[in-house]
């Protein structure tokens, strides 16, 4: 499956991003905010200067109060006072620059207009008397006198425009009517706009200056990030590529200059671990070479050693071939008391070896004696058993006979009750019934009295048996105990024989000028020295499989040095990889 490669996107490219999208969006915000505020002031102080305007020609009309009661009693368009008042909302209008300017009034038949302040020539004014149309909670609050301004709606004759509503008071503060007066929103646009193009003009350098220095500032920030990470990333390069002489400089005091300061630590660490491995494989180099020459030595030494056990061998077989010729040829051992000379000295070694032997088969001797006498006595232990046994049984084979005399009683007695019971009649039918079974009772005790008898007849007879075998295994352990007791006096015997063939060896040594006169003595002791040679033979054979056996060990010490070494090697070839600082107390 292949897998989507991730779009790289640089980090100076990510961390101004970071920084200059959020500016950028705050300062469209405060464009957009400002904006806002501009038309809203510029509205809100419209509707203030609308609102203050509606209240002086409202003030200015509540002068007129005597008027407006008149116009309200006559209820004419045509009386003076409506053409008065008429003037004046028309004069109001042209000086306040309104689209509109009325009076209107709460009667009982509701809401009407009073006087249209429209040109007299404007076919389309509101007559005295006509409706007056509001929404309710404007009336409602024009009605508990508070002066009410409208927001921007929409006219389908006049466009945008907002209206101002307030109460017409007399001098005594008397609610007489009602003034309206609608403005055209256009100037709300106007003003908003000269407002926003000061505004604009105030917040754009300003923000543009903001702008300038942050932009500066983040440059700087942004430059020393990137020179930090930029000697992070050269740092850890260097020491991917095998480079530990490396310092990081740390440039910020920041999490970055964190990171500088333990790559550092950890580069410390890397040399003093390759440290290590150069020196562990420098060792482990030595110490594989030492271990070849070891086993080098040790092959040697092996080889010498064959070499002298089959010299051995050699010297061993000739001996037993020359002492035969001893036996034959006594009467020539004085042309060969040189070559005999030769031999004392083998001679010595070999009575040690023998005496050495003597010792080792003597305590097995004294070991085997001892077993033999534990022996004999756990035989002696079965034999008190068995005539244990044995009486026992005779003793249960009287008892059973005193039950067999008791179970003919009890037939005989069974025997009487059943007479008895025949003799009494109808009476005595249960004793009789009684007196049979006790009959079969005594019966089956008999058999079962019987069979016991025969078992214990044939355990006697099996302890008999028992007691017989017990009796030859001591007679047999007796004599092995005697057996062994003589092969200790041999020993002792062989011993003495050594101890006089060593001292025979020394004499030869010290007397080879009287040979000639113990050549007899000599002939006796040539059988045992033709028996120590065979023994010999067979030693030199043993350790030559010993000599063998090491060599064998030998080459795989050689084998595993040679593993050693080419592992030595690998480190060593890893850790030089790495470039380290190496100072004096290194090397």
């Amino acid at each position: 499956m292949k897998h989507k490669r991730n779009k790289r996107m640089d980090l100076r490219l990510k961390l101004y991003s970071i920084i200059l999208v959020p500016l950028l969006a705050m300062g469209g915000l405060i464009l957009w905010a400002t904006n806002y505020s501009s038309e809203n002031s510029s509205l809100m102080t419209m509707q203030h200067n609308n609102q203050k305007l509606a209240v002086n020609i409202a003030t200015e009309m509540g002068k007129e109060s005597a008027l407006i009661n008149s116009l309200y009693t006559s209820g004419s368009e045509e009386s003076s006072e409506y053409k008065t008042l008429r003037e004046q909302l028309v004069k109001a209008r042209l000086q306040s620059g309104a689209l509109y300017v009325y009076m209107y009034n709460k009667t009982p038949n509701g809401w009407v207009y009073t006087v249209d302040g429209a040109d007299w020539d404007d076919p389309e004014y509101s007559p005295y008397g006509t409706a007056f149309e509001l929404n309710s909670q404007t009336l409602e609050r024009l009605a508990s006198g508070e002066v009410v301004t409208t927001g921007i709606v929409e006219d389908p004759v006049w466009g945008l425009l907002m209206s101002s509503f307030t109460p017409i008071k007399d001098s005594q503060g008397t609610i007489i009517g009602y003034l309206g007066m609608d403005q055209s929103a256009a100037e709300v646009e106007g003003v908003s706009a000269l407002t926003l193009n000061n505004t604009y003009g105030k917040v754009i350098p300003i923000f543009a200056v903001v702008l300038i220095l942050s932009f500066i500032i983040m440059w700087l920030v942004v430059r020393g990030i990137l020179r930090q990470v930029s000697d992070i990333k050269s740092s850890l390069e260097q020491v991917s590529s095998g480079n530990l002489r490396v310092v990081s400089t740390q440039m910020t005091n920041d999490q970055l200059g964190d990171i500088s300061n333990l790559i550092n630590t950890m580069v410390v660490q890397l040399t003093n671990i390759m440290k290590g491995i150069q020196q562990g494989s420098a060792t482990l180099q030595q110490s594989s070479k030492n271990i070849a020459k070891t086993s080098l030595t040790n092959q040697r030494q092996s080889e010498e050693l064959s070499r002298a056990i089959e010299e051995i061998a050699i010297g061993s077989m000739k001996q037993a071939e020359e002492t035969e010729h001893s036996v034959q040829h006594s009467e020539n051992l004085g042309s060969i008391m040189n070559e005999v000379g030769s031999y004392v000295e083998q001679f010595t070694r070999t009575s040690d070896q023998l005496s050495a032997l003597q010792i080792q088969v003597t305590r097995q001797h004294e070991v085997l004696l001892e077993k033999g006498r534990e022996n004999a006595k756990l035989v002696e232990d079965q034999q008190s058993i068995s005539k244990s046994l044995t009486t026992r049984s005779e003793l249960a084979s009287s008892i059973s006979g005193q039950i067999h005399n008791i179970l003919k009683q009890t037939q005989i007695l069974s025997l009487n009750a059943s007479i008895e019971a025949a003799r009494v009649g109808e009476a005595g039918k249960g004793f009789g019934v009684v007196s049979n079974e006790m009959g079969h009772l005594a019966q089956e005790s008999e058999r079962s009295i019987q069979e016991i008898d025969e078992i214990l007849s044939s355990f006697v007879q099996e302890i008999h048996h028992m007691g017989t075998h017990l009796d030859s295994n001591m007679l047999a352990a007796k004599e092995q105990e005697e057996q062994i007791a003589e092969c200790l006096q041999s020993f002792k015997q062989v011993s003495r024989l050594s101890s006089e063939v060593h001292e025979l060896a020394q004499r030869l040594e010290n007397r080879t000028i009287h040979m000639q006169s113990i050549r007899q003595e000599v002939e006796q002791h040539l059988s045992y020295i033709a028996s120590t040679t065979e023994e010999t033979s067979a030693m030199s054979e043993e350790v030559s499989a010993s000599a063998v056996e090491q060599q064998r060990s030998a080459n795989e010490l050689s084998g595993i040095s040679g593993e050693l070494t080419l592992l030595a090697d690998n480190l060593k070839s890893y850790s030089d990889q790495f470039q380290i600082e190496i100072h004096d107390t290194d090397k």
